[in-house]
């Protein structure tokens, strides 16, 4: 996975997220202490109705400027929201709040689990700042995150444990694992279906929501695979 956060000007956040199945674009701007503009773009998604989140992330118009993602949540219920736009959103505001200038490009890495245990990585601009050692789904390694386990209250976890861009890195690690166990499935073999028969908690992002999830069908073919050309990633993205 790959997330890019780029501030042309003072007022403009312009950010984007692509990984196997996911491919979405933000465009936000602020006046310094709140968002006074929010466009999406879904470029590519695994569900039909995906594409329609670009309209409910329009609620974050008025959300204060803040590195704390929790501040995005009271303004707005992420779980009405794609969790992915809502993520980028997040990120976006957090580049703006720091007033940050120019690009900064986040890589995820998590490869496939052997016999359970795998390693997983997130670069800051080409630098390492967080490696996990996993076994199950659960941090072995470093010791400040041992014993936790990532899809088993995190984000509650980090929230009440870390802070700013250490709390910022590990809950982006931490989607990225969460999203990397899509590679599992082979949606191409299962064919079109709805979705209201996968294994999701109702009202757990936009498309599972009651009034959508009756609409939204899988999409096999939109998965791309990414391990041998990791330098396509956001190539479709222009700013």
């Amino acid at each position: 996975r790959v997330v890019l956060l780029d501030a042309p000007d003072a007022q403009t956040v312009a950010a984007a997220l692509e990984d196997d199945p996911h491919a979405f674009s933000i465009r936000l701007s602020h006046d310094g202490s709140s968002v006074t503009g929010v466009s999406a773009h879904a470029e590519r998604y695994p569900l039909s109705t995906c594409s329609g989140a670009t309209t409910p992330i329009r609620a974050l118009v008025g959300a204060p400027l803040s590195v704390a993602s929790l501040e995005l949540k009271r303004h707005a219920n992420p779980r009405s929201n794609c969790t992915h736009l809502f993520d980028l959103a997040a990120w976006a505001i957090a580049h703006a709040a720091r007033g940050a200038r120019g690009t900064t490009r986040y890589e995820i890495d998590v490869p496939d689990a052997i016999d359970g245990r795998h390693e997983a990585a997130l670069r800051r601009d080409g630098v390492e700042v967080l490696r996990w050692v996993l076994k199950h789904g659960c941090i072995e390694a470093p010791a400040v995150y041992a014993g936790q386990q990532v899809l088993g209250g995190f984000t509650r976890w980090a929230s009440s444990t870390l802070a700013g861009e250490e709390l910022e890195h590990a809950l982006m690690l931490a989607r990225g694992y969460f999203v990397s166990l899509a590679r599992i499935y082979d949606m191409a073999a299962a064919g079109s279906h709805p979705a209201a028969e996968h294994p999701m908690p109702s009202g757990s992002c936009y498309s599972y929501s009651p009034g959508v999830v009756e609409e939204a069908w899988s999409l096999p073919g939109n998965r791309r695979d990414f391990s041998d050309e990791p330098a396509a990633l956001l190539r479709w993205f222009h700013g």
